[in-house]
């Protein structure tokens, strides 16, 4: 099993299109980050003109919590007159899948990439378990993940810098928990793509269903899901809060503990499910 992590992340490392993706998506945190730089720019001067924002702009956060909107929304929670801190803009864009896009893109070109070039006919045959070539990519991924968001959260402090002139990390009481939570829901989420990709066998099609993910199109089938159990009589019930995609969009910035453990269960649900569903299926499937 060690000789196949080895293999999957010497695999990973030596792989151009992960370091072909961490510079778009480094080119991609600087450009938002000067777009949020025009965003902030305008609210405050609408601030400085009325000074009577603070009751409408606890609406407007109540309304967008509430909503779910398809598509990828990046909004800044800084409020008016205040500086924006790199955690404000990291949790933007972790909360808008952003980051996501770019993990589950690279999760399903490594899931695929021996298949498609016929490789892994010549290292299933070697191995008696061969549902373990996908726990070892599984690891692969997760360090991937790990390196991704930490060189991210760095990264955006230099383009604070840049486009906000100054560099306030936040409150690390809040950092702490809130990074490592998004950090297991979106090792989560690349499960469940590189899990689609494994299945389906056609990286077209995988990639297209893990982009509409992120760009939260299920959001019309929870829709639908929601609407069916409350006819029958569970009111108030949201399938949103037992999915990956949905906790990313819900976990606050302050998050306590309630937040964090719920968060971490579904992730946790998710990640054995994922592993175990792909696993049986390379395992059974004539390679």
């Amino acid at each position: 099993m060690l000789n196949m992590i080895k293999m999957d992340v010497y695999r990973m490392f030596r792989t151009k299109s992960m370091y072909v993706i961490w510079i778009i998506l480094l080119a991609s945190a600087l450009l938002t980050s000067f777009l949020s730089k025009i965003d902030y720019d305008a609210v405050n001067k609408e601030w400085e003109q009325q000074q009577a924002v603070e009751s409408n702009k606890e609406q407007l956060s109540q309304q967008n919590a509430d909503n779910v909107n398809i598509g990828m929304s990046v909004e800044l929670p800084t409020e008016p007159g205040k500086k924006v801190t790199v955690m404000d803009v990291f949790f933007s864009n972790a909360q808008g899948k952003f980051y996501a896009l770019f993990l589950v893109i690279f999760a399903v070109m490594f899931a695929t990439a021996d298949i498609k070039s016929g490789y892994i006919k010549n290292i299933g045959g070697q191995v008696s378990q061969r549902g373990m070539l996908i726990v070892s990519r599984a690891v692969a991924l997760a360090l991937f993940t790990a390196i991704t968001f930490a060189g991210i959260f760095v990264f955006q402090a230099a383009a604070n810098m840049l486009a906000f002139k100054c560099v306030v990390w936040g409150n690390w009481k809040e950092i702490i928990p809130y990074f490592l939570t998004e950090l297991t829901l979106h090792y989560a989420f690349v499960l469940i793509c590189m899990a689609i990709a494994v299945i389906i066998k056609n990286n077209v099609i995988s990639m297209t269903l893990s982009v509409c993910l992120t760009m939260n199109i299920m959001s019309i089938v929870y829709a639908f899901i929601d609407y069916v159990v409350n006819r029958r009589g569970f009111h108030n019930f949201s399938i949103y809060k037992y999915t990956v995609t949905g906790r990313m969009a819900m976990l606050p910035m302050n998050a306590g503990r309630d937040d964090v453990v719920g968060s971490m269960c579904v992730a946790a649900v998710f990640i054995i499910i994922m592993l175990s569903l792909s696993s049986y299926i390379f395992q059974k499937r004539d390679i």
